[in-house]
């Protein structure tokens, strides 16, 4: 086991390990339980999404699919950061790559491609390298755009 991942026996020793309030701990593992016992994550909305079903655990029906009780020793943590993958924002375009203006009409002879523009799939991402292929069939577009126009 990698020394990143934390390991115990209870939720208690595990809290000790990460360094938070056990009984803090205990009391979120305690109210997550009810939920997830009744299906539903009021917090996150674990479960509910296709998303979630797609990478869920397909044996299982409705929102169990990602949503389960944490009851079972050993406990395990791991310390999760911010990041950056991609954006959401930038730039919106056309279908050919242009860039749009404030007025939704194509600024002349902007384009637009990767992560400089709006994500072309919008909220959603599939998965490990789910920004490369919009990146290069608008590099490709946006290529192809440029050229019409010269030509």
């Amino acid at each position: 086991m990698p020394e990143w991942v934390k390991r115990a026996e209870t939720v208690e020793g595990l809290a000790a390990q990460i360094g938070i309030d056990a009984a803090a701990l205990t009391e979120t593992v305690a109210r997550f339980n009810v939920h997830a016992d009744a299906g539903h994550d009021p917090d996150f909305g674990r479960g509910t999404s296709a998303y979630d079903h797609f990478y869920g655990d397909r044996l299982r029906s409705g929102t169990a699919v990602t949503l389960g009780a944490i009851r079972e020793a050993p406990f395990y943590a791991v310390e999760i950061s911010s990041g950056l993958l991609g954006t959401n924002g930038g730039p919106r375009t056309d279908g050919q790559a242009r860039i749009l203006g404030h007025d939704g009409a194509p600024i002349p002879g902007l384009l637009g491609a990767g992560n400089a523009i709006a994500c072309p799939t919008g909220g959603i991402y599939a998965g490990a390298g789910g920004t490369l292929g919009p990146a290069l069939t608008f590099g490709y577009i946006a290529g192809r755009t440029a050229a019409l126009a010269n030509a």
